[in-house]
């Protein structure tokens, strides 16, 4: 895993090479990743997750599974080495951390915004309006990498590297603004599964505290 993060990090440099060096490329790779994600209309797959610091030191692994359908339905399940639920069902994303039995609820409009689940999740895509963009060919067969740097000043992130192979998304790889990375590698992928209407729902655990964010910020809209 250390090995294919190492690996990532080079093509990282290697397509920031290219965004700035490359017209071409950016005239031709937006529309060429948007197609991509809006051919992504429910997705599945198990997921490994490395979080590293500016200096490449480990911070944290994780594995569990993701499921998403269009528009913000999300479910990201964390198995190791702590379970916990994160579930957005449209109109609220639900994190519920099962070790300590506490749940945070928060708006998914002010969530999501400026982060890259936005991108995997909105019903409308503009890639080349909200986006540099570069496309960098991988390692082995059919292998693309999308290099996105947000044109907003107010994002969360940095750097975004969304990884297909052929029509199959298999990896995704944030840079945050304080250096901070994270890679997450998908295996045992299925592209446009079908999910039960209710599939993506959040029940809350009788006995389990809430922690309501929802409540604070109507309080401050209505204090203005």
């Amino acid at each position: 895993m250390i090995n294919s993060i190492v690996k990532r990090f080079g093509q990282l440099a290697t397509a920031s090479t290219l965004l700035c060096t490359s017209v071409l490329a950016l005239a031709d790779a937006p529309q060429d990743l948007e197609k991509k994600l809006t051919a992504i209309d429910s997705f599945k797959a198990d997921f490994s997750q490395v979080i590293t610091d500016e200096f490449g030191t480990l911070i944290d692994k994780s594995s569990g599974h993701f499921e998403l359908q269009r528009p913000q339905l999300f479910r990201w399940v964390v198995s190791e080495p702590f379970e916990q639920e994160i579930v957005a069902d449209g109109v609220n994303l639900w994190q519920f951390d099962i070790d300590i039995e506490q749940i945070n609820v928060s708006s998914l409009d002010q969530t999501l915004a400026n982060s890259p689940a936005a991108l995997l999740s909105q019903a409308q895509l503009d890639v080349a309006t909200n986006y540099e963009v570069a496309s960098v060919k991988g390692e082995g067969d059919e292998v693309m990498m999308y290099h996105l740097m947000p044109r907003d000043p107010d994002a969360l992130y940095e750097v975004l590297i969304i990884e297909f192979k052929g029509d199959e998304l298999v990896a995704l790889q944030v840079r945050d603004n304080l250096g901070q990375s994270t890679l997450v590698d998908f295996t045992n992928v299925v592209m446009n599964p079908e999910f039960d209407d209710n599939y993506f729902e959040f029940e809350v655990p009788e006995g389990v505290d809430v922690i309501d964010s929802r409540n604070s910020l109507d309080d401050e809209d209505e204090s203005f």
